[in-house]
């Protein structure tokens, strides 16, 4: 194919792109058996981190392996290689991540070069000693029942956070989009799964500025919104400063921050909103 003419990081860099889906819903793919969302790439952040895999680890195939230029060619001694030179600069939670993500672009490439096949074998890949130590994980996830305390906890303050961290709980929302949506834009008939739905958008805080819909998924997301937008107007934000005035992202996440710290000292340390309340 003409694609597999390229060098092998342009043909990595090519697969990404390839399966970048914008406008698609992840969290109404993952509930629908019919669609395959192995391949598929949602978000610009996440195109962007495999975009830095498939550059880094092209350069050091084109450096350590010059007789693999074809993204086929990959083996589990090219994994592991890769990974091995790894272990000098990443911790083990790193190291970890990295083997995760590289079983990403073998079905990008089955997905962009359909008439290949490809066996890189990443289960093969075993995880070196790490040369690198840090005191804490980053983006720890926090379960469901810790986001509740939170929740309960700020609830009881003056500040409207709380209905911010309902939005991130509850529907996957970044900060940025907790802090600007409208209660109107929450709605609780039809939807998915029947629950109602939330309309991101354009201009608040979506990813990549794009509106999207979110859907309510089960009863307990739906009672918890209808908490977060109880006595808003339609056109007043669900998480407002001082009642009424728009909240910044940032107020929210330090906010979130100094609670955690001061409840769970360094076991979420690494966290940031969204990135584990779900």
């Amino acid at each position: 194919m003409r694609n597999l003419s390229r060098a092998i990081g342009k043909q990595l860099e090519h697969a990404v792109h390839a399966c970048y889906t914008p406008g698609d819903s992840k969290r109404a793919d993952k509930f629908n058996a019919a669609i395959d969302t192995s391949w598929k790439i949602y978000s610009i952040s996440s195109r962007r981190d495999m975009l830095d895999l498939a550059k880094d680890f092209g350069r050091f195939v084109k450096e350590e392996y010059p007789e693999v230029n074809r993204a086929y060619l990959i083996t589990s001694d090219v994994l592991q290689a890769y990974v091995d030179k790894k272990a000098a600069t990443c911790v083990d939670a790193t190291l970890d991540k990295i083997i995760s993500r590289l079983g990403k672009p073998e079905r990008y490439c089955e997905h962009a070069y359909e008439n290949s096949v490809f066996t890189w074998e990443v289960a093969d890949v075993q995880k070196p000693v790490s040369m690198k130590n840090a005191d804490f994980v980053k983006d720890t996830p926090v379960p469901l029942e810790v986001s509740k305390k939170v929740i309960e906890a700020l609830s009881q303050r003056k500040t409207e956070v709380y209905r911010a961290v309902i939005l991130s709980t509850y529907c996957d929302m970044r900060a940025e989009e907790t802090t600007g949506l409208k209660a109107g834009n929450v709605h609780f008939t039809g939807g998915e799964f029947g629950y109602g739905w939330v309309e991101i958008v354009k201009g608040g805080g979506a990813k990549g500025d794009r509106p999207r819909i979110i859907p309510i998924i089960s009863q307990e997301a739906q009672r918890a919104l209808k908490a977060a937008v109880a006595r808003k107007k339609p056109d007043e934000y669900v998480a407002a400063k001082d009642g009424s005035g728009k909240m910044t992202a940032d107020n929210v996440q330090r906010t979130l921050r100094e609670w955690m710290d001061k409840e769970y000292g360094r076991t979420y340390k690494g966290n940031r909103m969204k990135s584990g309340f779900s």
